[in-house]
């Protein structure tokens, strides 16, 4: 049996990314599908493209929102699916995603959300990478709990019971707020890594990962605070050292050698660490951990 899979996408003024998003959600010709659109009052020609898709969605509104998270709680409100996934506007699947992940349900229902491997793409779709190194999917819950967040949200597939019972989306969020939903589903038992390439990401320039600053570490760091019970973790501070390192190039005098070597060496001894904690130097996990039922 096919699982009913529930798709939202969220988008405001997306049109130039959002007919590639909807074209890679309704050409996978999954047979169980519902799909949803929730636009934040576009003031672009985003209405457009959606209206041109509008006889094969489920559901689809254009009004104001209070953030991306308010967006997909939204969408996931009329869901009726047994999995939910939300695919942001400028990201999209790739061919066959649905099929893998049914079979993965099928053979392991009741876990509390399914995710495999994506793709890094640039804005003109041109593949810049894998996502998971040596595309060995896996999970640890410990590292998700200090900070490392392995996990490629457009890639996961959500049960919707846990999602409902967990409370959705913290709408507080604007950045991690899929991290905190991974730590707070994966409390209720081991999700199930799948070994397919099911989505790509795209990065750049003005995508709320890249533009999110010191904000964004300083909302991780608080998220990664309350589940791990420290102040500052090593996947946080991997983040932190990522930033700093575009900041460190951006404003390349502002920052001493002196700086530079200290940030190096806190570095060296922070990826060092990981390994304590079933993680290599990359951050991903080495092995699954056991799944609890």
């Amino acid at each position: 049996m096919n699982p009913k899979i529930s798709v939202i996408t969220p988008c405001r003024n997306m049109a130039s990314f959002l007919k590639d998003c909807m074209e890679s959600v309704l050409g996978q010709n999954y047979p169980n599908l519902e799909y949803i659109v929730i636009d934040g009052a576009s003031t672009d020609s985003t209405v457009e493209v959606v209206r041109r898709y509008e006889s094969r969605l489920t559901y689809w509104v254009s009004e104001p929102d209070r953030g991306q998270s308010h967006a997909i709680n939204k969408g996931f409100a009329k869901a009726t699916g047994d999995l939910l996934v939300w695919m942001n506007a400028d990201d999209y699947f790739l061919p066959g995603a649905f099929a893998e992940v049914a079979a993965a349900w099928s053979a392991a229902p009741g876990a509390p959300f399914y995710f495999g491997d994506g793709i890094r793409v640039d804005a003109g779709r041109k593949v810049k990478g894998g996502f998971t190194p040596n595309g060995k999917v896996r999970f640890d819950r410990q590292a998700l709990l200090l900070g490392l967040n392995y996990i490629l949200q457009p890639s996961t597939f959500i049960d919707r019971k846990s999602f409902e019972q967990c409370g959705g989306l913290d709408e507080s969020l604007h950045f991690g707020m899929d991290s905190d939903l991974w730590m707070r589903l994966s409390a209720r038992g081991a999700p199930v890594p799948i070994q397919a390439v099911l989505s790509a990401s795209r990065e750049y320039e003005s995508t709320k990962t890249s533009t999110g600053s010191f904000s964004r570490i300083e909302e991780l760091r608080q998220i990664s605070s309350k589940y791990s019970g420290r102040e500052m973790t090593p996947g946080v501070l991997c983040y932190f050292f990522d930033e700093l390192l575009r900041f460190r190039a951006a404003n390349p005098d502002l920052l001493s050698a002196d700086v530079d070597v200290a940030i190096r060496k806190l570095w060296q001894a922070t990826s060092a660490g990981f390994s304590r904690f079933n993680a290599g130097p990359d951050g991903f996990p080495l092995k699954t951990t056991e799944r609890r039922t």
